[in-house]
């Protein structure tokens, strides 16, 4: 069995993590070490609220089953679920790791960004003759960008150049588009340059190449600008960035070796950080492979991420379209089956055990739940690219045994599915980092979060729907339906009877000498009668036939001819009435005249023109009725006289 090594991780440094793995990943080899990354994405709601449910993906890890743990602390911004997690590793007393923040009782190993940063400065002010340096950076509080402004005070301070608070910028976060539109409303203000920008990331150095560029500032004659990350893009512009390479893919790898060696959990080991000098300092640069080939990977890049937009269109629309639970599960599996460029050619979703019982729950909001549960249920598993039969497993397993290769070392990237606060499951690819790369991952996720409570949604109106549909059709005496029920259910019903090539049949109910009943005994009597009559029709015909209390005293019934094989149901709702009468005691004998019409699919009959034949039918009922009733009394009138 291979040997495995947990990796806690937030996904949001994409760059960092896969070259961090990427290192993991060549240390590994050759060795049977399987690399299990639990990674997810922290965000904020559309209330501003932060969201850590993500977070509970770390809940999949037992660390008893694993042979090391690497924590990308500084990646995962909650304070309390790293002490949580510190606090189960060293009760296991596993081998771990934590990258570039302390956790007390781990081993830390972290990149040098001072060292990289500092040299870069240094080169600017000695070599390029700058004096003038400004520093820019966002508002995050992380140390890897404390540490590049401490190398930028203490450059400054060694060169005897003054530090001027005034020079130090803040922009909300380092991102492209914050730091693009600073830069547009710097220079558009007016304001003096300085003669260099050191920036706390490349993405904030190439938004201000980016400006420089659009309003004809040159860079490196008028301004130089120094990056940090050496992402592939500062190689590949024009003039190309000055930066500094973070190390990452040695930091994966020494995090492996270090491991397997031994740690001390109280060292802590740092992994320099070295510049890279291009044209924006004013260095030379010539054109390299990258920078002749980075065309075509922008055009690749764009298409993939064509591609995954659609990918996530139709995995919505397959949410939103889904009329019942079978057919979500039949359509999503089908769906990943056919398509999973993105999930890559191994890969299981897996759902808690009692997932579909969750989406058909009615409730507003689901409780908060950040637990996976004993067992969890794949709704999709593909292994070389072959779908499999859907398996429940107990979830310390975390994968299905056919994805565990015992011959080679692997990686099984996990992602959450959930939705607010409410954890549905999980995804987990075998040797597929695709999802890192543009965050598709959390957009995969939060996609599925948002698919599945739709879903229950969609569901929960639909019982809501239904629920006022009965209400608002419903007879509150008799518990039959009322005429709004003949508009709205019977009608459609007739239709469908219709287009199924279905004969309608169609019974109508009488109370005999209502008039009588409600005279001379009261109308809680004439209540009684009808709640019995109503009662006496709904018990004898099929559960799944309508039956409309039509008028004050009169009850239709519409069925078809899929659950009917000719039964006299006239006599059998009298024979019940009666019945139910015998014991009852009433003053008076409570009976009712009934009529039946069958209507053929063919027929062009409305259904208020059938009504109106089966009520002429069941006058004819009733006039015998009232006949013999009649007779009946002249005979005893006659016998008393």
């Amino acid at each position: 069995m291979n040997r495995r090594i947990a990796v806690l991780s937030s996904g949001w440094s994409s760059h960092f993590l896969k070259d961090f793995i990427s290192g993991m990943m060549r240390a590994v080899e050759g060795k049977n070490i399987d690399i299990y990354l639990f990674n997810t994405y922290n965000y904020t709601e559309y209330s501003g609220f932060p969201n850590y449910t993500g977070l509970s993906i770390f809940n999949l890890i037992n660390y008893d089953d694993f042979d090391g743990v690497v924590i990308l602390s500084d990646l995962i911004a909650n304070q309390r679920v790293l002490e949580k997690e510190r606090l189960r590793i060293i009760k296991a007393q596993k081998p771990a790791i934590t990258i570039n923040k302390k956790l007390q009782g781990i081993c830390c190993l972290r990149v040098d960004n001072y060292s990289g940063v500092y040299e870069a400065l240094n080169h600017l002010i000695k070599m390029h003759n700058v004096n003038d340096i400004a520093y820019i950076s966002g508002k995050e509080t992380s140390i890897d960008i404390s540490e590049r402004y401490k190398a930028y005070v203490e450059v400054l301070k060694e060169n005897n150049i003054k530090f001027e608070m005034e020079k130090v910028y803040n922009i909300e976060t380092c991102d492209y588009h914050c730091a693009y539109n600073y830069f547009n409303d710097f220079i558009k203000s007016g304001k003096k340059l300085p003669q260099a920008f050191c920036c706390a990331n490349d993405l904030i150095a190439l938004a201000l190449l980016k400006v420089c560029s659009e309003n004809k500032i040159k860079i490196p004659e008028q301004l130089k600008i120094i990056g940090f990350d050496n992402l592939v893009e500062t190689e590949c512009t024009s003039p190309s960035i000055t930066t500094v390479k973070n190390s990452a893919d040695a930091l994966g790898a020494e995090s492996v070796m270090r491991l397997l060696r031994g740690v001390n959990p109280h060292q802590i080991l740092n992994v320099r950080s070295t510049p890279v000098f291009r044209q924006s300092c004013g260095c030379g640069f010539s054109t390299t492979s990258e920078q002749k080939s980075f065309p075509l990977n922008i055009l690749d890049e764009a298409n993939r991420k064509a591609e995954f937009d659609s990918h996530m269109e139709t995995l919505e629309e397959i949410f939103t379209e889904a009329g019942d639970v079978f057919t979500l599960l039949t359509n999503i599996e089908n769906f990943f089956v056919k398509s999973h460029n993105f999930e890559g050619p191994d890969f299981c979703i897996f759902m808690k055990s009692d997932w579909t019982s969750v989406l058909i729950n009615s409730a507003e909001n689901l409780p908060q739940n950040f637990n996976y549960g004993a067992q969890v249920q794949s709704i999709c598993s593909v292994q070389n690219n072959q779908k499999y039969l859907r398996e429940m497993i107990p979830t310390r397993e975390l994968i299905p045994a056919k994805m565990k290769t015992e011959d080679k070392s692997n990686v099984f990237l996990f992602l959450p599915i959930f939705h607010h606060s409410y954890v549905h499951g999980y995804f987990v690819a075998k040797n597929n980092l695709k999802m890192i790369d543009n965050r598709y991952g959390y957009r995969w996720s939060r996609n599925m979060g948002n698919g599945i409570e739709l879903f229950r949604k969609r569901n929960m109106f639909k019982q809501m729907s239904q629920q006022y549909l009965r209400l608002s059709t419903k007879d509150a005496l008799s518990g039959a339906l009322n005429r709004q029920g003949l508009d709205k259910l019977a009608k459609p019903f007739y239709a469908q009877n219709k287009k199924n090539g279905l004969t309608t049949v169609l019974f109508f109910v009488d109370i005999n000498k209502m008039k009588h009943i409600n005279d001379q005994f009261g109308h809680l009597h004439g209540d009684l009668a009808v709640k019995t009559v109503a009662a006496a029709a709904m018990e004898t015909v099929p559960k799944n036939w309508l039956c409309i209390r039509y008028g004050g005293d009169e009850f239709l019934i519409v069925g078809n001819s899929k659950n009917y094989n000719g039964e006299d149901y006239c006599t059998m709702i009298k024979e019940r009435l009666a019945t139910k009468t015998a014991n009852m005691h009433l003053p008076y004998n409570l009976s009712a005249s009934v009529g039946t019409y069958s209507v053929p699919p063919q027929s062009e009959l409305t259904l208020e023109q059938a009504v109106e034949t089966v009520d002429n039918i069941m006058y004819e009922q009733k006039q015998a009725f009232h006949k013999e009733h009649d007779e009946e009394q002249e005979t005893k009138n006659e016998n008393t006289d």
